[in-house]
């Protein structure tokens, strides 16, 4: 017994021993039980080597010195991070993890301390300004979190900072003074982005951080100019995401000469400020540029040739929303590394240069909306390198050059709103997802019958040839397309009935045929019968590091007179718009087959009967627009069952009776809903209906269908009694020659009597 007992008090003293030898261990311990969830960091247990946990790394005698947990998913505060028994540690990197709270101000006694990455999680209140007494510290990065400004006056010396980024916070007032101190001469990377910095950016910018090579100020309040003092930064190159970034700061500002003298800068973006004047030929200078992006301001004049002459290492030119005018220079020719080109949003002017086709990586092209003139030169194939070509809304004419089907790799083509001729050729590009022709509705376009060469694309997902004079039929082959997901021919001459499909593996999600003289037969189209999924979006991403530019599909509906435009995932919804078209007769009943639809656009029609009792059954429709018909009889009580239905528009027809109440419709109560039906009644309207025509939920369906039966068989029994009497009456007089002689003699002394009377009145 007395053996077992000092056994005990042996191994107790071994573990108090431990523990002693190890309060680092005993000190990381701690703030893991503060941490929330089930067992986080399971392997930090007394158990284990300190040196064997995740995350952490010793040096030879076995402190802690470094602390990687980045992206561990852990959840809890700072507030019991912080001890004495961290002698050794050098870095602490807790980025991307879900940290909330405040910044403990005693971590600034971590003297040994020279890496602090608290990004990416949900950290609050003001950022200590304990931490500028950290005397070694290099790098601090405490953005994307919601971090309020600190006392910045009372910040310290911090003679060792080469990066700070604060980026993405709740930051403001100007810009931080103790950045200006004569303390910051090895700071290489600032990141302010993303706040709320106002006021004047500092012309001694240069001489405070004169080895600063990264710099990004967007996305804040700044109002004042570009200062002339930033070409003095020399040192700002290019190097990985090394950047000048003053992209939506607010600057009012004109671009200086001095930005030539930037040698050896990479990447310039300026984009969405309010920037005017001319692009200065000094630029050109600059011929270590690869990204030049100024997009969204109001510069003028015209671009310099120059700068194509010198800025052969362009692989990004971005000019687009500016008030550029003037023609493309031809130099663009020597841009053989260029891989895009946006122009759009402009004036230019002139022709397309020819030696576009001479650039062999340019993929991505936009020259929409400008003022472009003459034909799309033939040249234009050798570009085959080309994914995306839009060059919407000019005043191009002529006819589409053959030599468009060598750019095999384009994925989409946007030529809506000219003046082209002839017919569309023949595009033999088996890989391309998106092709859009439409135009706009004050120009001429292609003109003839659809080809059929867009069915032989297997792999088409978008196809948009709206506002056009297309006519003839739809070719059936189209629900071939298994990837197709958006069809819009609306706004164009198409006739006939619409083709029905036996085909249920097509991916059709948006059916946009508005605005045409089809017939009605839809009824078959079986691929929407199945229940809506979630379609990846039409979206073409060319993306160069940080750098992307994104295309997706649009789809426009009118719902209650108003355009509602939905783009990206949510333009490939499961619907059907006939609208503006010459339908008439009754709504199919076959249409409620069709239970994975979302949409139904019908309006602007001649349809008449009623809407079909079974709507109820489309337990996914979103929206439904039945308005400007001639559409009568009572609103289906089942239409109550439609739980998702968010839009609605029965108005400017001809329908009766209660409106029905209950479930989805009750968040439906705008009154346009249901206008213009002089029969319809329910307190939506303020109408209050008459005995037998109240309004009307699910439980009311019997009722209901029996007072219909009802007044059906009183309508018949009415109809049938005249019609039987006329026919005893009239039956009698033709076939009982008596009867009829005695009817004709009355007529006749009737007549006579009449005579009489008018002689009488004439004599008198």
């Amino acid at each position: 017994m007395a053996v077992q007992k000092l056994f005990h008090i042996s191994i107790f003293l071994l573990v108090c021993t431990a523990k002693a030898i190890n309060p680092e261990a005993e000190a990381l311990l701690r703030w893991k039980s503060t941490l929330i969830g089930a067992n986080p960091l399971p392997s930090w247990s007394i158990a284990n080597s300190t040196c064997s946990w995740s995350g952490v790394t010793c040096d030879a005698a076995g402190h802690v010195t470094k602390l990687h947990l980045s992206g561990f998913g852990l959840h809890g505060t700072l507030h019991a991070f912080y001890s004495a028994a961290y002698q050794n540690l050098i870095k602490i990197k807790l980025n991307s993890n879900n940290l909330v709270g405040t910044i403990p101000a005693n971590i600034s006694l971590l003297l040994t301390l020279t890496i602090l990455d608290l990004s990416n999680n949900n950290l609050v209140g003001a950022i200590p300004y304990q931490l500028s007494k950290l005397p070694i510290l290099v790098e601090v990065n405490l953005g994307n979190n919601q971090l309020t400004s600190p006392e910045f006056d009372k910040f310290l010396p911090m003679f060792s900072l080469k990066l700070l980024s604060l980026a993405n916070n709740n930051l403001s007032g100007t810009f931080p003074q103790f950045i200006l101190n004569y303390t910051n001469v090895r700071m290489q990377f600032l990141d302010l982005s993303g706040n709320d910095f106002s006021g004047l950016l500092p012309d001694s910018l240069p001489e405070m951080v004169p080895r600063l090579r990264y710099l990004d100020l967007s996305a804040n309040g700044f109002s004042s100019v570009i200062p002339r003092s930033l070409s003095r930064l020399q040192k700002l190159e290019l190097q990985l995401l090394e950047q000048l970034n003053i992209r939506n700061a607010g600057l009012v500002s004109t671009l200086p000469p001095e930005l030539g003298n930037l040698t050896n800068l990479g990447h310039l973006d300026l984009a969405h400020n309010q920037l005017f004047g001319s692009l200065p030929p000094s630029l050109a200078r600059m011929q270590g540029m690869s990204w030049f992006i100024v997009h969204d301001n109001y510069i003028d004049g015209i671009i310099p040739s120059e700068m194509f002459s010198n800025l052969t290492n362009l692989a990004v030119f971005d000019v687009a929303k500016n008030l550029l005018a003037g023609s493309i220079p031809s130099q663009i020719g020597n841009c053989k590394e260029i891989i895009t080109l946006l122009l759009s949003n402009n004036n230019f002017t002139g022709s397309i240069p020819v030696e576009m086709g001479s650039l062999p990586n340019l993929q991505f092209l936009v020259m929409s909306k400008n003022h472009f003139t003459g034909v799309i030169p033939s040249h234009i194939g050798n570009a085959t390198s080309l994914k995306f070509l839009a060059i919407r809304s000019n005043h191009l004419d002529g006819e589409l050059p053959a030599t468009m089907s060598a750019l095999i790799n384009l994925v989409a083509l946007i030529l809506s709103g000219n003046k082209f001729t002839g017919i569309i050729p023949n595009i033999d590009n088996r890989q391309l997802p998106s092709a859009k022709v439409a135009k706009d509705k004050n120009d001429n376009s292609f003109m003839g019958e659809l080809p059929s060469a867009f069915c032989q694309l297997p792999l088409l997902q978008l196809l948009d040839l709206s506002n056009n004079q297309l006519s003839g039929e739809l070719p059936g082959c189209f629900w071939y397309l298994k990837d197709l997901q958006s069809l819009d021919l609306s706004s164009n001459a198409f006739a006939g009935e619409i083709p029905t499909s036996s085909c249920c593996n097509s991916s059709l999600r948006s059916l946009h045929l508005s605005d045409n003289n089809f017939t009605e037969s839809f009824a078959n189209l079986c691929f929407m019968r199945q229940a809506p999924t979630m379609q990846p979006g039409i979206t073409i991403v060319l993306q160069y590091a940080t750098f992307g530019y994104i295309y997706s599909g649009t789809m426009v509906v009118i719902w209650k007179g108003q355009d509602y435009i939905f783009r990206g995932r949510d333009a490939f919804v499961t619907g059907i718009d006939l609208s503006a078209n010459s339908l008439f007769g009754a709504i199919p009943p076959e249409l409620t087959n069709l239970r994975g639809i979302q949409l139904i656009n019908m309006s602007r029609n001649c349809l008449s009967g009623s809407i079909p009792k079974d709507i109820g059954s489309l337990k996914f429709l979103e929206s439904l627009d039945l308005s400007w018909n001639k559409i009568s009889g009572p609103i289906p009580p089942s239409i109550s069952n439609l739980i998702f239905l968010s839009s609605l528009n029965l108005s400017s027809n001809l329908l009766s009776g209660g409106i029905p109440t209950g479930n989805q419709l009750q968040t439906l109560d705008d009154p346009s809903i249901y206008s213009n039906n002089l029969g319809l009644c329910g307190s939506v309207l303020n109408i209050s209906c008459k005995h037998g025509s109240s309004p009307t939920t699910t439980s009311d369906v019997g009722k209901e269908h029996h007072d219909e039966l009802e007044t059906m068989w009183m309508y018949c029994s009415v109809i049938a009694g005249t019609i039987f009497g006329f026919w005893i009456w009239f039956g009698t007089l033709f076939f009982w020659k008596p009867w009829r002689c005695a009817f004709l003699s009355c007529i006749d002394a009737m007549q006579q009597k009449v005579m009489r009377k008018m002689k009488h009145i004439r004599g008198i």
